[in-house]
């Protein structure tokens, strides 16, 4: 198989990670749980005394929200445990390329976090969520529409 510049490319090991080529260097990205862990300490919510770590609740609409910003972050954070690490200008650049198909690694980062044993629960039920709140506007728009 060719590989091109930014391609994803499957690990070969029976791991859920994801791999991109980058200016010919190969980076993996691992959205296991010392991910999770990583952006719970970054994004939490106090409530009657306890922490709660909020770091899929906060990443997952942006990411579906398209914000590059928080792509980038979730790529950092996913690569941080992995032998090659790629820095925020690597990844900038390499998301500023024209050649770069910015939907596709939307796509193929959400998959991922949908594939991950210790993220794919709370990542599908925020995507329900989201949806149900969209259908829930919709209707509302729609009855305001009718008055």
């Amino acid at each position: 198989k060719e590989e091109r510049n930014g391609e994803k490319t499957p690990s070969g090991k029976g791991e859920k990670e994801m791999e991109l080529i980058i200016n010919e260097n190969v980076y993996n990205f691992r959205f296991g749980i010392g991910f999770v862990r990583y952006l719970d300490g970054k994004a939490s919510v106090k409530q009657d005394g306890m922490t709660f770590g909020a770091g899929l609740e906060t990443l997952v609409p942006n990411l579906l929200s398209k914000s590059t910003v928080a792509l980038v972050d979730c790529l950092i954070a996913a690569n941080k445990t992995e032998k090659t690490t790629i820095t925020q200008d690597i990844l900038d650049s390499y998301i500023d390329n024209d050649s770069t198909d910015i939907d596709q690694l939307f796509e193929d980062v959400v998959e991922e976090l949908k594939k991950s044993n210790a993220s794919k629960l709370k990542t599908m039920k925020i995507i329900e969520d989201i949806k149900k709140n969209e259908e829930a506007m919709e209707k509302q728009r729609e009855r305001l529409m009718n008055l």
